[in-house]
């Protein structure tokens, strides 16, 4: 859930995630001695504390050259075993993709369902999930039989079922504006013990579920692999795995962080302090550093293996006239950061797919989808996006073959960069 669809409590469009920023920078003045105090990881123990059972089981980003280099490629060599070996070894290959962007997210469940009502909804060998694309991957993971949960979530809910409202004084002086009791306590409804128990058994068939937050002391994605937790029968897992969901889709400075216990190597309690997915990544489907051309993943197989990315946003911000006034300057520039974050996103996973042979396949909101929300869940928005999702997969329009301004010529000259490459 993006912090550019919270949306101030007047329904100010424009004024929303501004509204914010100054809330959020007045409480970093306010706060110090009221919040308890936290047990973070020593740096020296960055790369090798984990909460039980996963050190092999999520990856953490690349980009901090202080680590132990020999350690992190170590970690990508689990990684790509783990994928080569179950998650990427069934035919045909199928992996999926889906972005943030909070109530958008109603857009992307209804591509789903219309994807079942065609009857060509393929098998994914791997699912991916940020912010609000973190509270469908585990039913799109789990198949078609779930879809009634998935549209429940997204057309029959509204902002107050999601979110109590902390007072004024209480989030200026604490960690969050909003407590997201609601949100918790749907997930654990909806993804209850059997929802579970399936994922860790199609865990055990070779297929994977990830899920990704940002870890804010680091300011690093980090990629659970939420199938292995509910494979592997880990003390607390199921609630383990609703935090991680529950951090991904924590907006912050609107939600709470959520505090992920994890042990180091010296047998000592730590705590890492995770949020929104989307601070760090929009949309993801495996690390660049997973180079899959040349190996044997993919290999004997009579299609190309290929690549879904649902992005619930639009590919273009609309036109919104902007105040002369701090606040609504500053809150439509983090907008457009965010936003131009996600479509290079949609460019690094094309180039990846290109590099390694796979097919690349991209669904957004349309931009003449104009139905605009009266708060941050509106079920009236939520019930019309969700059925242009499902009506633009029925009458075969919402997969695009490129990222953003490019075509078959840019295509062409990569073919000739990455010489021995062809597409399949």
């Amino acid at each position: 859930m993006p912090l550019e669809n919270w949306m101030h409590k007047n329904g100010d469009h424009r004024n929303g995630t501004s509204s914010i920023l100054f809330l959020a920078l007045a409480a970093a003045i306010l706060a110090g001695c009221t919040l308890a105090k936290r047990n973070p990881v020593p740096r020296e123990l960055l790369d090798r504390a984990d909460p039980p059972g996963m050190a092999d089981w999520r990856f953490i980003g690349e980009h901090d050259e202080a680590l132990d280099r020999g350690r992190m490629t170590g970690r990508i060599d689990v990684l790509r075993s783990q994928m080569s070996a179950s998650g990427l070894d069934r035919r045909p290959v199928n992996v999926l993709a889906i972005s943030g962007g909070g109530s958008n997210g109603a857009y992307g469940a209804g591509m789903l369902e219309g994807w079942s009502e065609l009857g060509t909804r393929p098998e994914f060998n791997v699912v991916t999930g940020i912010s609000t694309g973190a509270l469908t991957a585990p039913f799109a993971f789990l198949g078609s039989e779930y879809d009634e949960r998935l549209a429940r979530c997204y057309t029959t809910f509204s902002t107050r079922d999601f979110v109590k409202e902390r007072g004024l004084v209480q989030g200026l002086t604490g960690d969050a504006f909003g407590e997201p009791c609601g949100l918790r306590g749907l997930l654990e409804e909806q993804l209850d013990e059997e929802a579970f128990r399936r994922i860790g058994e199609e865990h055990r068939r070779g297929r994977r579920l990830f899920i990704g937050t940002t870890n804010l002391d680091r300011m690093e994605p980090v990629y659970w692999c939420i199938s292995a937790i509910a494979a592997e029968d880990l003390p607390g897992g199921r609630r383990l795995a609703c935090d991680i969901i529950l951090a991904s889709a924590s907006i912050p400075a609107v939600f709470p962080p959520v505090l992920i216990e994890v042990v180091g190597p010296d047998g000592e309690s730590y705590d890492e302090m995770h949020v929104d997915g989307g601070v760090s990544n929009q949309v993801f489907t495996f690390p660049v550093s997973l180079k899959f051309r040349g190996s044997n993943v993919l290999a004997d197989q009579d299609r190309a293996p290929a690549v879904w990315v649902i992005r619930n946003a639009p590919l273009i911000l609309r036109y919104d006239e902007t105040d002369r006034s701090l606040l609504s300057i500053a809150g439509r520039a983090i907008s457009g950061l965010i936003h131009s974050n996600g479509i290079g996103d949609l460019y690094r996973i094309w180039l990846t797919t290109r590099r390694d042979g796979f097919d690349f396949h991209l669904a957004s909101i349309p931009f003449d989808f104009d139905v605009i929300p009266a708060e941050p869940f509106d079920p009236v928005h939520m019930k019309a996006l969700f059925e242009r999702g499902r009506n633009d997969m029925l009458e075969g329009v919402a997969w695009n073959d490129y990222p953003p301004q490019l075509g078959p010529a840019d295509e062409e000259a990569l073919r000739i960069e990455f010489e021995g490459s062809p597409r399949r």
